[in-house]
């Protein structure tokens, strides 16, 4: 499997996007509640959109690990 610098490219922004649409939903549920101490990271809305960016990312973070390890093993 031979993977082009664009691909990598295009798969790396990929894995960050994701990353930053998790993080921004957790943030935003975090800080809805303010002043209060209330936080709003069980409600369904900000439940099921953590659990599908949460999920898509740490597939994406998996799999990236495993392209490494894959390109890494083949250089040697």
């Amino acid at each position: 499997m031979k993977l082009t610098s664009n691909q990598v490219t295009k798969f790396l922004f990929a894995s960050e996007g994701i990353g930053a649409v998790f993080v921004s939903i957790f943030i935003a549920a975090y800080l809805l509640g303010l002043p209060s101490t209330e936080v709003r990271h069980s409600e369904p809305i900000f439940r099921t959109a953590l659990s599908i960016f949460g999920i898509l990312f740490v597939i994406l973070v998996l799999v990236t690990l495993l392209i490494s390890f894959y390109i890494k093993k083949n250089k040697e």
